[in-house]
């Protein structure tokens, strides 16, 4: 029996793409360029990730499939459509995320427990039932940790609800503009997919969570 090539964590960014995003994807799409360059600054790290791009609206769609930054050239372009579907964000990890797992393995790798990077600026269509959706999703044997990031019109109580850990729910702080709360998003984003990766190639298995600036943590209860 062969040994393992490595351990890889699985890395999955959830962008709202509904249209109410319509004037902030373009500091989205800034932003993800910026990832790219760091993480490709960072051969160590990077190498221990696999790094996936979903966007969702009325559908959910993978705009990049699970894959080792220092060898893509450019991001895919993320745009605003539709409305807020979460079940169908839902939906598409559950169905994804095995099935990645088991490619990942077959090439030779040791998976961690994938990270799910939510991030919304709105509620999610009302009537749609994303609870039940969330419930399978964090109910399989490799089910994600989730990381809730709310900005714009985000209602913090459904933040908490989305995370899988009350650490990992987070909101911007009133009067935070949108553009300035993306940036620092994906700067916290950046610096987690790089402190996870290095604890990895340290042999530590720990996700490694950034807040980001101008956010709130929403682990315990403001009244």
């Amino acid at each position: 029996m062969s040994e393992p090539k490595a351990t890889i964590l699985p890395v999955y960014f959830v962008a709202d793409e509904s249209y109410s995003m319509v004037d902030d994807v373009a500091d989205l799409n800034a932003g993800l360029s910026s990832l790219l360059d760091t993480l490709q600054g960072e051969s160590m790290a990077a190498a221990k990730v696999r790094f996936c791009v979903l966007g969702f609206s009325d559908t959910a769609v993978c705009h990049l499939e699970p894959t080792d930054l220092r060898n893509l050239e450019a991001m895919p372009e993320l745009r605003a459509r539709g409305s807020t579907s979460f079940a169908a964000a839902f939906a598409e990890l559950t169905n994804r995320i095995p099935r990645d797992i088991a490619a990942l393995k077959s090439a030779g790798y040791l998976v961690n427990r994938p990270a799910v990077f939510f991030l919304t600026d709105g509620a999610p269509n009302p009537g749609e039932g994303w609870e039940t959706e969330h419930a399978r999703l964090t109910s399989f044997a490799a089910r994600p940790n989730i990381l809730a990031f709310g900005i714009g019109q985000a209602d913090a109580d459904v933040i908490r609800r989305v995370a899988t850990n009350p650490q990992y729910a987070f909101i911007t702080a009133a009067g935070t503009d949108t553009g300035v709360a993306i940036s620092k998003f994906i700067t916290a984003l950046t610096q987690s997919v790089i402190n996870s990766g290095q604890a990895l190639a340290t042999g530590q298995a720990t996700l490694q969570v950034e807040k980001p600036d101008n956010f709130v943590s929403l682990a315990v209860d403001t009244v």
